[in-house]
């Protein structure tokens, strides 16, 4: 019975100390993963070409929407092309327009970028023939992101999302 039982003991101790090792790797992998996203993450922001993908809207008057579409808004350099849905009151608006949304490709009049201690802030004005838009694009070393958008003729919303590296311009 001695025996039996110094075997069962050496087994359990084998058995634990084989899944605490698998479980260390696990967090290793995981967190090497992590860092490797963080470098691409700095990657696009020192290269000031990233991709924000909205996965969320938040109007100021309602409760969040889930996006099913890929909205989106690339920043290329001194360049900015949004593609966003909009869900507010619009303070003015075109006679006949009935083109929605935060739609524009433009240059930034001002583009301001900046690392924080969470990561990295976009502050951008874009004026359009129709509007001018206020863009802060907040985004974590883990590659989430929060787009704040504010503009002259609409209430503000915001958009929650993920950074991605732009796909090339299509011909």
């Amino acid at each position: 019975m001695k025996k039996f039982l110094f075997i069962l003991a050496v087994a359990t101790l084998v058995t634990t100390v084989a899944f605490a090792q698998e479980e260390t790797s696990r967090r290793d992998k995981r967190r090497a993963r992590e860092k490797e996203h963080a470098e691409l993450i700095r990657q696009l922001v020192e290269s000031r070409n990233l991709e924000f993908i909205a996965q969320f809207a938040h109007p100021m008057g309602g409760s969040s929407i889930s996006l099913t579409s890929q909205y989106s808004l690339d920043i290329r350099n001194d360049s900015v092309t949004s593609y966003l849905p909009f869900f507010g009151v619009a303070y003015s608006a075109e006679y006949g327009n009935t083109e929605g949304g935060i739609k524009f490709s433009q240059k930034a009049n001002k583009m301001e970028w900046q690392t924080t201690a969470k990561g990295y802030t976009v502050k951008t004005e874009v004026k359009t023939t129709k509007d001018v838009y206020y863009l802060v694009l907040q985004i974590t070393q883990a590659g989430y992101a929060t787009l704040n958008v504010n503009s002259n003729n609409r209430q503000a919303i915001y958009f929650t999302g993920i950074i991605l590296k732009p796909e090339p311009p299509r011909h």
